[in-house]
């Protein structure tokens, strides 16, 4: 069986089709097709062929015709349409039937006979009495679609961060589940901020590199894996799976970045055995941490101890090594007996036992004691012939 894949709808939906022997179709022609919804206008993505058709996939109608010139003619004027009116209906009757419900867009088939519009809803919601009466508002027949956040960002189009058309516009046929676990793979920041698509869903080019670095990431250890690295034990703390680089810590503090090619470590290791591993180090870590502080208290300790020993006076030195009170000194007397006299204890030397009077400015002669004085007159003296200098007793002689 001959089928084509067409894309059609404004969910830009693609599907196979049934194509006839006798026409012959390429890619990006215009062709008319019956589908479940009605007759609709589509465009060839996959030239026909005896294509294989997976389970997940079906065939969803047939390919009628290329389209004429009243085709192309009506087509543009239904997509011209303005349907602001039917927009303004439909939150006039949500409100009034209290449906917490967003309108996104409307669709006209190319019969002409039937409306198809498109709304987004947090839950499923039972709208039977609703689309009656919208039916009624809009003259004509009515199909509500409840669509996800993604067909409404495909439904509304825009253009993506990178510059480019929505990827879901352009080429998408069936979203692919997306989880935060590819952009930490991928170390991309987290911020859902960055992270997060025109629809608020993680954005979809996440996917397209995850195949990449999960055959790049056997190469090379995950973080805090331990490794060896030339003959030594080291673990990994940083890893740039792209450039097949590793940081290695060899736990002396010294940290190199190395190729993978330069390390061995076991292939086979998973967050959960990295986690169990970074627990036991953390642990050796804190023993031997422990084990440094008992050891310093243990030495400091011991040189307090030694230290209060120094500073203990022994009981036979306690009366010897008290200080000498010094009396207070009349600088203004000359007498020598104001300065008392300590005794000299044994071993200590005369210039140690004996105070030093303080320095008052004024020189003082010494006082010499010969003995006590005879009673003599001034007259006495006056008159008294001198002594002879060579010390005889002969007496003086006479002039």
């Amino acid at each position: 069986m001959t089928t084509a894949l067409a894309r059609y709808s404004t969910l830009k939906l693609m599907d196979h089709f049934r194509v006839p022997r006798d026409l012959t179709l390429k890619v990006n022609d215009l062709v008319v097709l019956r589908t479940k919804r009605g007759t609709e206008l589509g465009q060839i993505k996959l030239a026909p062929g005896e294509h294989k058709i997976t389970g997940d996939q079906i065939i969803a109608g047939e390919v009628l015709r290329k389209p004429s010139l009243e085709d192309s003619t009506k087509f543009r004027q239904q997509r011209g349409e303005d349907f602001r009116a039917v927009k303004r209906s439909f939150r006039e009757l949500a409100g009034k039937h209290n449906l917490r419900m967003r309108y996104q867009n409307t669709e006209r088939l190319l019969s002409g006979d039937k409306l198809i519009v498109y709304f987004t809803a947090e839950d499923r919601l039972d709208f039977r009495e609703f689309v009656k009466e919208f039916s009624d508002a809009v003259g004509q027949r009515v199909e509500l679609r409840q669509v996800g956040a993604r067909d409404a960002a495909r439904v509304t189009g825009d253009v993506g961060v990178c510059g480019q058309e929505l990827c879901c516009v352009s080429y998408i046929i069936d979203f692919v589940p997306v989880s935060m676990k590819m952009a930490k793979t991928q170390r991309i920041s987290l911020d859902p901020a960055k992270i997060s698509g025109q629809c608020g869903r993680l954005k979809c080019c996440l996917k397209y590199e995850d195949d990449l670095y999960n055959s790049l990431k056997l190469n090379v250890p995950l973080d805090g894996q331990p490794i060896k690295c030339e003959g030594k034990d080291c673990h990994a703390c940083n890893v740039k799976i792209l450039e097949q680089k590793v940081t290695v810590d060899f736990g002396d503090g010294r940290r190199e970045e190395r190729d993978a090619k330069d390390i061995e470590f076991e292939p086979n290791w998973s967050d959960k055995d990295i986690r169990r591993y970074r627990r036991e180090r953390r642990a050796r870590m804190l023993e031997e941490r422990a084990a440094r502080d008992a050891a310093r208290s243990a030495r400091q300790k011991a040189v307090t101890e030694r230290r209060h020993g120094q500073d203990v006076v022994h009981p036979s030195r306690r009366e010897d090594d008290k200080p000498t009170i010094e009396p207070e000194i009349d600088a203004s007397s000359g007498d020598s007996a104001a300065y008392p006299r300590v005794e000299e204890s044994e071993g200590a030397t005369a210039e140690t036992s004996s105070p030093v009077p303080p320095d008052t400015g004024v020189i003082k002669r010494p006082v010499i004691d010969s003995g006590p004085k005879p009673d003599v007159a001034v007259s006495d003296v006056d008159e008294a012939e001198p002594a002879d200098d060579h010390g005889t007793d002969d007496p003086p002689v006479e002039p």
